[in-house]
């Protein structure tokens, strides 16, 4: 089941908070350990955009009822399918993880291997040249974004601190902030 939800987010600030909000709002209703993934995808068409996808297995709910809830409970924000978010989610080629299986066990300081085994990451990569081994020390503390890429869930690391660290930050600098 994938389901798209469209808050008009144009950076990485507000899609999170709206990835925070539908959290709130679905409570119980998705399970992360059941198989439950919000990923954000880029929507190009004007205006440019990040929405949000919904997707968990097919466990007798209906993204018919999960629609409900999110119109009822967001009402500034647009439901249904996508069909270039929901192809992007439902083929694994674009799109960043912000919920999935395993991603309370893997935010904080472990290793490359550990999160392999702890979640639905496939591979933990280094940048720039960086090797990776199943014993390499990271440092996911509170956030780790994996991305769908050729079907394969990856977590993109660099050095920071004497550890590796996410690629992606919590905390973004816009782009010519400082002038």
């Amino acid at each position: 089941m994938i389901l798209t939800v469209d808050g008009d987010c144009r950076d990485l600030a507000s899609v999170e908070h709206l990835v925070h909000q539908l959290d709130e709002v679905l409570g119980g209703l998705l399970d992360e350990e059941a198989g439950y993934v919000a990923s954000t995808h880029v929507v190009r068409t004007p205006p440019a955009r990040f929405v949000v996808a919904l997707s968990w297995p097919d466990d007798g709910s209906t993204d018919d009822a999960v629609a409900e809830v999110v119109r009822t409970a967001l009402p500034g924000v647009e439901v249904g399918s996508l069909a270039e978010v929901v192809a992007e989610a439902s083929s694994r080629a674009a799109g960043r993880l912000a919920r999935y299986p395993g991603r309370r066990l893997v935010e904080r300081r472990t290793t490359a291997g550990a999160v392999v085994d702890a979640s639905c990451v496939d591979a933990v990569e280094g940048l720039a040249g960086v090797t990776v081994t199943p014993e390499t020390e990271l440092d996911l503390t509170g956030f780790a974004r994996p991305t769908w890429r050729e079907g394969r869930c990856t977590l993109l690391v660099q050095p920071a601190r004497g550890v590796l660290v996410p690629f992606e930050v919590r905390h973004q600098v816009s782009c010519c902030a400082d002038h």
